[in-house]
Formats: C-alpha cells, sequence, structure tokens
C-alpha cells in the first residue's frame, strides 16, 4: 500500500481485532508484527513517519494483554537549532485492554466488535517521550544567543561569548547595549 507524498495512513490501521482471544481461554496468546513503513496519523496532533515492531496480545480473565516493543520514527523540533529533524525511538508497550469495559481495571477497553485501538496508547506513550530533550545530532551547537542564528562551528560559540568589559569580565549580551553608556 502506497501513500501519496503528503498523506498519511488513517488511525483506523492501528485497530487490532482480538475476538477470536476473547474466545479462547486466559493465557492463550498470539504475537502480531506491527508494520507501516508509511506515514501514519496516531491523532488530530500526532503523526509517525514510521513504526515497527511486533506485539503479543495474551488473554487475561480481565481482557487482553498488549506488550511489545515497537520502533517509532517521529519528526520533531531540535531542542537546541530549532531545526525538523527525523528522532528514532523504541517504546516498550504493556497495557491491559479490559473486556468486557470497567473503569477500575484499565483506562483501555475491548470494543463492542471485539477490538482494541492501540492508537490512544501509541499517541500517550509517543507524547511522553517527545516531553524529552532531544537534538538532531549530538554535536550540535544550538542558536545564537545575540542574533538568533543557527550557529555553525565553536569558533561562532567563542565570537558569540566573546563580550567583555574593559576589565576582562564576561557580560551578558542582552546587556552588551549598556556598555555604550560607559562610553
Amino acid at each position: 500500500m502506497s501513500a501519496a507524498p503528503g498523506s498519511y495512513l488513517n488511525k483506523r490501521l492501528l485497530r487490532i481485532n482480538v475476538g477470536f482471544l476473547l474466545s479462547e481461554g486466559p493465557g492463550n496468546a498470539r504475537e502480531i508484527p506491527i508494520e507501516f513503513a508509511q506515514r501514519v496519523e496516531v491523532g488530530e496532533d500526532l503523526f509517525l513517519r514510521a513504526l515497527t515492531g511486533q506485539l503479543v496480545l495474551t488473554r487475561t480473565k480481565e481482557g487482553i494483554l498488549v506488550q511489545g516493543m515497537l520502533n517509532v520514527v517521529h519528526e520533531r523540533e531540535c531542542d537546541r537549532c530549532l531545526d525538523a529533524f527525523e528522532h528514532r525511538f523504541g517504546l516498550d508497550v504493556a497495557e491491559l485492554f479490559a473486556s468486557p469495559p470497567e473503569a477500575n481495571k484499565s483506562v483501555f477497553s475491548v470494543d463492542s466488535n471485539g477490538e482494541i485501538d492501540i492508537a490512544p496508547l501509541l499517541r500517550e506513550e509517543v507524547l511522553i517521550e517527545a516531553s524529552y530533550r532531544a537534538v538532531c545530532r549530538e554535536d550540535c551547537l544550538g542558536l545564537s544567543a545575540e542574533t538568533g542564528d543557527k550557529l555553525r562551528d565553536e569558533m561562532e560559540v567563542r565570537q558569540d561569548a566573546d563580550y567583555e568589559l574593559d576589565g576582562g569580565t564576561e557580560i551578558d549580551p542582552r546587556l552588551a547595549v549598556l556598555k555604550q553608556l560607559l562610553q
């Protein structure tokens, strides 16, 4: 299945039919491969560039236990230079989908069609991961405090921090304009 440039696969693809597991007794399990090489919509505010991995669905007395490791490619902004980059990370997923739905067992549940929707679970996990600091590359220098331009090399970093008074002490670049009052 190929998607047009700029389009996303629908989040309905993140629904998994588990009716066959519900009809079996507790302890039965199935492995479900997850392979989305195209971009996929997880929520109205979240899109992933790729999602791959393996989920193990296990029937329990309370419902369906979903466990597995997923590899996520998510476009985000560098915390230093503000450029967009592909953030790659692994998600260790473990959640109970209650059947029948009960609020005190789990936030997630198996619907009346015997399906589970992993999109809300993925959305929560990816947003938690996205709250951590991420940089486009380890040697990213960030932005100039004075101009807001992207720093290109270590020499620019030295020049950016090179605001000195006659006494040789560094001053805050935001206060450099006050140096003119001393003249």
